[in-house]
């Protein structure tokens, strides 16, 4: 049988991938692709090199599939996000048979559920204030290195007398080193307070999707509009998006993305939806 992948209407060639020619892909990585394709019209298959195809459902990755090295022989694989939190020592499934790799994609691939996009949510929230995190600490070494090198000269006196020392130095680069000290400082003593909220589970997580707040305290996920959505919510979400994507508000929480909020709790609050 003839398989003629990119003949199928929900087949493309990935923007990035070069030029493809049909007849030097590997013949079951393309077996498994066109079957993929042909079984699941409503998903699109993208050719991303002769080996592999990045599969989609709308503009969601629900995986990839191909042939690879595994061991010492080429292996067909199946991979993503849930094959890897259901095994322990690897993130793909390999064989060599294509029916066995169409049971693995028909199992694992597919939208993700609701549990499964906040639990990632939740995941891509920590992986931004971690990396806010990493990023102040390096700006403050990096500022508060001139800045104690200006003290030890001063004698670490009295801050009000070192910064009137510095003006009538006209110090003008010290000075500024000492302000973006006080300000990386600040951001980072925020960034802690998020941190041991999230370490807590002090926390909700709310998602914007399509007009609708999906709200997560722990185990708790509730869906809200515009005019149901709590107040101590609503105001606090509201505040989050004035700010820029990945900043911090002191007592208010992080907003991670346009879509995604770590908002606080009040310590009364405990994990209740507010």
């Amino acid at each position: 049988m003839s398989y003629e992948l990119l003949k199928l209407p929900n087949v493309r060639i990935g923007k990035d991938a070069g030029t493809i020619d049909e007849v030097r892909m590997i013949s079951d990585a393309k077996r498994l692709a066109w079957e993929v394709a042909t079984k699941n019209p409503l998903w699109t298959i993208e050719v991303t090199s002769h080996r592999t195809f990045l599969v989609l459902c709308d503009k969601e990755h629900l995986g990839v599939i191909g042939s690879e090295w595994h061991g010492s022989s080429q292996k067909l694989f199946v991979r993503n996000d849930r094959i890897g939190m259901n095994s322990t020592r690897k993130s793909a499934y390999h064989t060599d048979k294509v029916d066995k790799a169409l049971l693995k994609v028909k199992k694992n691939f597919g939208p993700m559920l609701l549990a499964e996009r906040m639990g990632k949510a939740v995941q891509t929230a920590k992986e931004c204030i971690s990396e806010q995190a990493y990023k102040k600490q390096l700006e403050r070494r990096n500022h508060s290195g001139p800045v104690n090198k200006s003290m030890v000269d001063y004698g670490k006196e009295h801050m009000l007398q070192y910064t009137q020392w510095l003006k009538d130095k006209h110090d003008a680069e010290t000075l500024e080193h000492l302000t973006k000290l006080e300000e990386a400082q600040l951001d980072m003593k925020t960034i802690q307070e998020v941190t041991q909220c999230m370490d807590d589970e002090k926390f909700a997580l709310v998602v914007l999707e399509s007009g609708k707040y999906i709200v997560k305290i722990r185990d708790n996920v509730q869906l809200y509009g515009d005019t149901d959505l709590p107040y101590a919510l609503r105001a606090k979400v509201g505040m989050l998006k004035l700010v820029e994507d990945e900043a911090m508000v002191t007592g208010i929480g992080c907003r991670v993305s346009s879509e995604i909020f770590v908002v606080m709790l009040d310590e009364e609050k405990g994990n209740e939806i507010p």
